[in-house]
């Protein structure tokens, strides 16, 4: 009777022991940062900017992001063109800029998934992205 019990408790045990490392676990995934965003050149539906402060940018697949600039950028506001200046081939990152015409060039100081830009934003029509 005793091999018996000592089996129960030591199952018990490791049970617990289990269950506090799967709730440790999950509480420090959800703790952590999300990976950054690289979003495929090619796979850019449009993109529409907010002022001079940012854009938001919307892929095939319908998912959009928000590129936030590390400060104004002059002139977005006035365009329909602009250039993705990006460090790797066709990947849009935290590290990419857009360049306007006439030369300026805005970098981005973060990029993330966004759920799009206000409804309201769409009083003027967005900007199909052509390569």
């Amino acid at each position: 009777m005793k091999a018996v019990h000592l089996v129960r408790v030591l199952l018990g045990a490791s049970l617990l022991v289990a269950a506090s490392l799967a709730a440790a676990d999950s509480t420090t995934r959800s703790n952590a940062s999300p990976p950054p965003a690289l979003i495929q050149h090619a796979d850019m539906l449009k993109w529409i900017s907010d002022g001079e402060r940012g854009l938001w940018i919307q892929l095939i697949n319908l998912r959009w992001f928000y590129a936030r600039f590390a400060h104004v950028c002059h002139g977005l506001s006035s365009t329909n063109s602009v250039v993705f200046d990006t460090r790797s081939p066709g990947h849009i990152s935290q590290t990419s800029a857009i360049a306007l015409p006439g030369g300026a060039r805005c970098p981005f100081q973060s990029l993330g998934a966004s759920v799009g830009p206000p409804q309201t934003r769409f009083a003027v029509a967005p900007v199909a992205q052509t390569q």
